[in-house]
Order: C-alpha cells, then structure tokens, then sequence
C-alpha cells in the first residue's frame, strides 16, 4: 500500500511541476525528499498540497500534526543541509523564533506561583533608578505585551550585548504608549523579563530554562544557540533572507536577543511542551491553568496569540527571522488539533510569513 501511495505523490509531484513555471536554479539542486507515509486519505491530501508549495520552492522544513493525541501526518521537505544533500526530517533541528517567548512565559509564571514573582510587581521594585515613566510598568504588563516598550532594542539579534547593556536601552527607550493600554507587541519586553527571571533567581536565565523547564520535560532536542547538549548534525540550515546557507544557532546569543528569541527544536519537542503547557500533568496545574488564561483581547498570560478561523478558535504562537527559519505552533480547541512547523527556507512567495501562510492556505482548510 505504501508503494502505491508513493506512486500517487511521484506522479502528482511531475504532474504539478509539468503545469508550473521553471523552478529556480536553487530549487533544481534540492534533493528529493524521501517516502513520507500517508496511512489515510486526509494525510495523502496534506502531502499533495504540501508538495506542490515545496515544489514551487516555497518552504524547506518538517510539518508535524497530531488530532486527539494521534499523529495525523508527519512529513519534511527539502533539505536541512543543501551543500551535503541532507534531508529535513523529524529529527531536525530548527530556529523557533519567538516560540522561544513561550518558554520565558513559563519561566515567570514558574517563579510567580513559588511566591518569588507577583505578576503585579512593578519595574521600580528590579529597577529603582528606572525613568518615572516606566517605574509602573507590572510583570503582568510585560507578559500581555502591553508595557508601551517598543518591539526593538536591538539593531541585529547578534548585536555584542550583556545584561546590564540591555536593561539600560531598553529602560531608555521612549514608550510607545501607556503601560495598560495598547497593546503593542515587543521582543524588548520579553528580553526584560529573562533579565528579572535572572536577577529573582540568582542564576543565568538560559540556565533557569534548561534545569526548570527542559530538563524535567525530557525536551533533549530544544535549547539555546550553541548548547553543547544537542547534535549540530541535526540542525538545520537557513535559506532565505540573509546569510542564506548558514545557521543561526552557531552564531553568538546576546541580550539582543535572550528572552525573545535564540532558541532551536524539533517538531516532536515543541509538541510535548505544547502537551505538557496544556496540562499533561507534567507542569504544576496552578502554572498550566495561568498559561493560557486569556490577559486581553490577543494574549494569554503565557504568550500565545488568541485567533480564529471560519467560527472557531486558535491559540497559535510563530516565530521568524531574516535566515530563512520560521516557525508555527498552532492550537484548534474544538478540533483537539495541534499544527506544528518548522521551516528552513522560505522564497519571496510569503517571505518570512510563511509559516503563516502554509497553515492558513494550505493545512487549516485541509484540516477544519
């Protein structure tokens, strides 16, 4: 049954390839990605769609997705490594983006239901010599992306930066609004509150991270750029945007970037933190039930954007960069359905929305 179906991919694959324009020089030098089971109808349509984007030279990655805690579909496409013909596959190591908020969530949520960080705490109780404008900005205001702090402290993710550098830009910085009022998303925000993570617990952020939340998860595929505990052989190489054919993870992580970002994963990893953030009795359930309590009208407590499509609702957090790499972890409740990807290359199709793009055009109408 398996070769059959392989035979149905194959002969779409030409199929569609025959009916759209020449492929790049770039995407004719991609390997062809191996046999990829479809057991079921509906996982042979999600490969046909994902595969005519992939052929047209939309996306590298992995796409994991699991229904009532089976595996629908499990697939990559392309190439983790270009140059050595690698193939993407569900051992890939990927960047997460800004799926790495989630983890700085967890860790402040972490330390307020030890008694260690009211959410309430104020920016002059870590910062007493903090411009008046800001001294009242709460942990919870940060959290909720509605401190008024702009989206950047930073002119690159890997500017030279330590801790202290980053607290004094950031407390600098001109607010966009008043804190408690609009809401305006800020990578800045996130990087403060691993900056405090670390001053309330005494020890390196990424530190707190891996011993608090990794490490009791068994997540052994996740961490930070240049952790020594995970295989460089498995990751990924970004093709897109800047440095294309290069990976983010051997670059160095600085306070440009702890807190907000500068995190890897695979998909089977991200859907065990997403299982375990969801109450899978791994999480103390008074962390679990703060994760995603809705804080306004576009963000849970625990950083995932709150969405809908055709009448239904979407818990979802993304990640991007300008290397190639996005990432989506995507929640449907009514569905009890989980989308994770992870992609290495994107084109000028969507750009460094295509995560996005591929769930809401290809996957979610497929799939509710």
């Amino acid at each position: 049954m398996k070769w059959v179906l392989g035979s149905v991919s194959l002969v779409l694959l030409l199929t569609l390839a025959a009916c759209s324009s020449p492929p790049s020089q770039e995407s004719l030098a991609r390997t062809p990605r191996p046999f990829c089971p479809t057991p079921t109808e509906q996982a042979e349509l999600l490969d046909q769609a994902l595969t005519s984007e992939h052929s047209q030279g939309t996306f590298d990655g992995t796409v994991r997705i699991v229904q009532h805690q089976q595996l629908v579909f499990e697939c990559g496409y392309g190439d983790a490594d270009r140059a050595l013909h690698k193939h993407n596959d569900v051992d890939s190591l990927s960047d997460m983006g800004s799926i790495a908020k989630t983890f700085t969530a967890a860790a402040v949520l972490q330390l307020h239901i030890e008694g260690r960080l009211p959410l309430t705490a104020r920016l002059s109780e870590f910062y007493p010599e903090a411009p008046v404008d800001k001294r009242d900005i709460s942990i919870e205001q940060l959290l909720a992306h509605q401190s008024g702090l702009d989206n950047f402290h930073n002119q690159s993710d890997f500017d030279p930066m330590n801790r202290d550098e980053a607290e004094k830009l950031i407390l600098s910085m001109p607010l966009l609004s008043a804190p408690g009022g609009d809401i305006t998303y800020s990578n800045a925000a996130y990087t403060l509150l691993a900056a405090i993570v670390e001053r309330v617990s005494g020890i390196a952020f990424r530190d707190y991270v891996h011993q608090q939340l990794l490490a009791p998860l068994k997540l052994n595929s996740t961490g930070f750029y240049g952790d020594k505990n995970l295989d460089v052989e498995r990751l990924a190489k970004g093709y897109g945007g800047q440095d294309s054919g290069q990976s983010t993870f051997a670059k160095p992580l600085t306070w440009a970037l702890i807190g907000a970002g500068g995190m890897v994963s695979s998909v089977a990893d991200l859907q065990r933190w997403f299982d375990a953030l969801q109450g899978g009795g791994q999480l103390p359930a008074e962390l679990t039930s703060l994760l995603f309590q809705p804080v306004n009208k576009k963000w849970t407590l625990g950083n995932w954007a709150i969405s809908g499509s055709n009448g239904m609702s979407i818990w979802q957090m993304g990640g991007s960069n300008d290397y190639g790499y996005t990432a989506l972890v995507q929640y449907v409740p009514e569905r009890d359905l989980l989308v994770v990807l992870m992609f290495n290359a994107y084109s000028k199709k969507y750009a460094n929305a295509t995560h996005h793009r591929i769930s809401r055009n290809v996957l979610l109408p497929l799939l509710i």
